[in-house]
């Protein structure tokens, strides 16, 4: 996989969608079946790590950069973000710095989150707000 040439942590066999563009890939760690969609944006000013079969959809945004807004010279100001295993992130939602998705968790389209997310819950909106708890069956068929 070319990201490991440019410095990426990968274990196992992630995903990484041809259209999908990287800041700093050295910043950059995908775990096993971990997918970053169509289109996704990894602005990786910061760590980002997306765990274990965490899905990223198409055209999302994960911006770990900010800026001092408090400083007149707007110092850049770099954190990580961290998406656990087998969280969701819907179509075109956007994850801002210091953010943590907890494992199982959903993220709606469009949903914009700046704060963290706890495991097995399902947020939405923008704010992104809990809407709801993920609840999984291991039930065979």
């Amino acid at each position: 996989m070319v990201l490991k040439l440019f410095g990426g942590k990968i274990s196992g066999v992630p995903f990484v969608h041809a259209s999908t563009k990287i800041q700093i890939p050295w910043h950059i760690k995908l775990h096993h079946r971990a997918c970053l969609g169509e289109n996704v944006v990894a602005y990786s000013l910061g760590i980002i790590e997306v765990g274990e079969g965490a899905t990223v959809a198409q055209e999302s945004y994960l911006c770990a950069g900010t800026h001092d807004f408090a400083n007149p010279n707007m110092q850049l100001i770099t954190k990580p973000i961290t998406i656990k295993k087998n969280a969701f992130l819907g179509v075109r939602s956007m994850i801002l710095p210091n953010i943590e998705i907890g494992e199982n968790s959903v993220i709606g389209a469009q949903a914009v989150v700046i704060k963290n997310v706890p495991a097995n819950e399902i947020f939405a909106g923008n704010p992104a707000q809990k809407i709801g708890e993920r609840k999984i069956s291991y039930e065979l068929n």
